[in-house]
């Protein structure tokens, strides 16, 4: 109905992922990068995650249409099967014959091999793609590790693509699964658009449609956001209810007041369409609320039985001793009074609020959203990774470090500094410290950093990426004092060419770093920490009392 009372030719908004509606935001642009660079690489996992409805099937279609050559794909879109099952179904995707019902796991391993050498003497690069990848289970995730085993002397002969929503993160994070998150050599997540890509993608996919009027008000788009999250499949959907509502009323443009009622249609909510009260304000209500319940209160104590404070401190303060001032207590490594485990560690929003507070930035809640996504918000960024105190040391950032408690629930601790013997951990209540071996001792291996990637939050900087992203990296390189000259290299030029990657594998091979000439998220934090960033915490550094 709508699309002929607007001059479309088609749905607009369809849910379906169709190629001539693609739409890449700047961190759709960068998740393909980690996609495309992940086929270049030679073995070893890849990593992408995101929300329900964020596009991350969109950016797979759009990597499968633009394989380098040589790249061999199967994809596998129903992970729930048995270990067995799946090398079957791996061995029908790469054509290979399996003779009779020889189907152990020991003959398709054997037979996957044979098919994996073949390629590889033949210069082809086979890789597997697993969709909805949060779905395997940890018995069949561990087989798919093994796959990786088969190499010769100098090549992996598996690339393993692993595609799936935040709770696939949480699982690799867990304890049997250890071996696999260290083979990931690349991740991204995507997050929901912001409000200036969601009102870009309403806009692009009317342009490809042949509308390049604007069929929906400034507030309207607004709304869209709000109601949607920013998600697009989410956004798909409520645009296609609201032009339908406005075709139905003969209105030429979608206005909030129609946003408002497709939401309500949506949501199945019979009661009468109300203006979405936003959380801060309702918790800001009931804030003023309980404030002025206790101001009543305390009146009503103070006129009838006394002054609350006096009395409390009568009870519990002995006359003789003076109340000594508050402070923040730092428990030492050699006290009797050793804290534990449990005492130290706490949930991981809890730890997250406690490690943004040493980048100098506060969240009362993070609500329902992955700490991780917020953060993109605040121009920060995570990087999850696994290793050693070693490793902490050379990034020389404020960490998240995961720990298991005794009855195997997982919790956080926040190191702020770290000495050869000693590290300090932030706590609600000031700091403590303990001994590195009694660290070592409960921490899993696993961590996670903050770190500031470069304005418009891109982790990846190679062939393809965003002009900016480009500038801000030739200038980030310049500051290098012990880099070679870059005297060859336009600071200003907005290309990724032969000189900038020569540069690129130049500072990664003079910090440690793989030398790929492409500026992912260790060496983007390499060049933060060379350049000296302003506001950077340092773990190697006093913290602040």
């Amino acid at each position: 109905m709508y699309p002929n009372h607007f001059g479309l030719k088609a749905p607009v908004f369809s849910i379906a992922p169709d190629p001539q509606y693609l739409f890449l935001s700047e961190q759709h642009r960068e998740a393909l990068a980690h996609l495309l660079y992940g086929a270049e690489d030679n073995g070893g996992f890849v990593l992408l995650t995101g929300e329900v409805g964020t596009g991350k099937t969109t950016v797979c279609r759009a990597f499968l249409e633009q394989l380098p050559p040589g790249v061999e794909v199967a994809l596998i879109l129903n992970p729930t099967q048995t270990a067995e099952e799946l090398l079957l179904t791996l061995c029908a995707e790469f054509a290979i014959p399996v003779v009779g019902s020889e189907h152990t796991l020991r003959a398709l391993v054997d037979y996957l091999n044979q098919y994996l050498l073949t390629a590889h003497a033949a210069g082809r690069r086979p890789l597997l793609v697993i969709d909805e990848a949060q779905n395997l289970k940890p018995e069949v995730l561990e087989q798919i590790r093994l796959l990786t085993n088969l190499e010769t002397t100098q090549h992996k002969l598996l690339q393993i693509f692993l595609i799936g929503q935040p709770e696939l993160r949480r699982l690799l994070e867990s304890e049997q699964l250890r071996q696999l998150n260290q083979r990931i050599t690349a991740r991204f997540h995507l997050t929901p658009f912001n409000r200036h890509d969601t009102s870009n993608y309403i806009r692009h996919r009317l342009a490809v449609a042949g509308i390049e009027r604007q069929l929906f008000t400034a507030r309207a788009l607004r709304d869209i956001h709000r109601y949607s999250g920013g998600i697009p499949r989410l956004i798909n959907i409520l645009c296609e209810r609201a032009l339908l509502g406005a075709s139905v009323t003969r209105r030429k443009q979608v206005t909030p007041q129609i946003v408002i009622k497709a939401m309500t249609e949506i949501r199945g909510d019979s009661r009468p369409t109300q203006r979405f009260v936003h959380p801060l304000l309702l918790a800001t209500a009931l804030f003023t609320l309980s404030l002025g319940a206790g101001w009543l209160a305390y009146q009503w104590v103070n006129t009838h039985v006394g002054n609350p404070f006096y009395l409390l401190r009568a009870q519990f303060t002995p006359v003789a001793a003076p109340i000594a001032p508050v402070t923040a207590p730092t428990l030492p490594v050699n006290s009797e009074m050793m804290p534990t485990v449990e005492q130290l560690a706490m949930p991981e929003t809890a730890a997250f609020r406690l490690l943004l507070r040493q980048w100098g930035q506060t969240v009362a809640d993070f609500g329902a959203d992955d700490p991780c996504t917020r953060l993109t918000t605040l121009g920060l960024s995570c990087a999850l990774e696994t290793g050693t105190l070693a490793n902490l040391r050379y990034f020389d950032l404020p960490a998240l470090l995961r720990v298991t408690r005794p009855d195997g629930s997982r919790e956080f601790l926040v190191l702020i500094a770290l000495t050869e013997n000693t590290a300090t951990l932030a706590l609600e209540t000031g700091t403590a410290q303990l001994s590195v071996a009694a660290l070592e001792r409960w921490w899993t291996g696993n961590y996670t950093l903050i770190w500031q990637p470069p304005p418009g939050g891109a982790v990846l900087i190679a062939a393809g990426s965003a002009p900016e992203n480009i500038r801000w990296l030739r200038r980030r390189l310049a500051q290098v004092a012990d880099l070679p000259s870059l005297a060859e290299i336009a600071t200003d030029a907005p290309i990724f060419d032969a000189a900038l990657a020569a540069a690129v594998r130049t500072f990664q091979t003079a910090r440690g770093l793989e030398a790929d000439g492409v500026a992912g998220a260790r060496t983007l934090m390499q060049l933060n920490r060379a350049a000296a960033l302003p506001g950077t915490p340092r773990l190697t550094a006093t913290p602040a009392p």
